[in-house]
């Protein structure tokens, strides 16, 4: 009995053989080859396979996340800044695990301070951004008027100045994806807003 290769059976199962061979194939199959019928049944279990994954669609937040820690990566840092803190990387406390929706970061440069908090709100995909920013030396603490302004890309989206208290707060569209800068022009320091994608609150979260 002549048995067809492996490469045969392959295009058989994704119908890339001539209509002939297909009847001579078949019939080898009807006339009861097992060995070739396991063949075959492999090679259509893999097309079935891969015709699943090419319709698979991941999550919008999942397909966020990715493209923030690209953008993240792509961005030009500037030089000398220090992340000293992430809420993230710290283990929450036991008995408030998975109901802390806010993260935190301190970050140093030579010249400031500068403490971040993302927190979620009740709307879809927004988020809210407060921070303060403080001189590291000197007379005056809190510098007042310090322009900090959010950026997709190199575009300024939204955009506010530091009060007396070296203070800022700035809401905007969670689903993009954002870097903060302080300062203006050469001297702005630029940092990417990790964990931006942040989840729409339920109502009983907002009680």
């Amino acid at each position: 009995m002549k048995h067809f290769s492996e490469a045969e059976w392959a295009d058989f199962a994704r119908r890339l053989v001539t209509a002939d061979a297909r009847r001579e194939m078949q019939k080898h199959l009807d006339d009861g080859c097992d060995k070739c019928k396991a063949e075959v049944e492999i090679w259509q279990s893999v097309l079935a396979i891969a015709g699943e994954e090419s319709v698979f669609t991941p999550p919008a937040d999942v397909v966020r996340v990715v493209k923030s820690q690209f953008a993240a990566a792509n961005t030009q840092l500037s030089r000398g800044v220090r992340l000293v803190f992430d809420s993230a990387l710290q283990p929450a406390t036991a008995g408030v695990r998975g109901s802390v929706a806010a993260r935190q970061f301190l970050y140093e440069t030579d010249e400031y301070y500068i403490d971040l908090r993302l927190e979620p709100r009740a709307a879809e995909n927004q988020a809210c951004l407060v921070g303060q920013v403080l001189n590291r030396s000197g007379e005056q603490r809190a510098p007042q008027g310090v322009a900090v302004y959010l950026q997709e890309g190199k575009q300024a989206i939204a955009e506010t100045s530091t009060n007396q208290f070296g203070e800022f707060q700035l809401e905007f569209d969670a689903s993009r994806i954002i870097c903060l800068a302080i300062g203006r022009d050469q001297d702005a320091i630029v940092l990417p807003l990790y964990g931006v994608h942040v989840k729409s609150l339920d109502k009983k979260d907002l009680d």
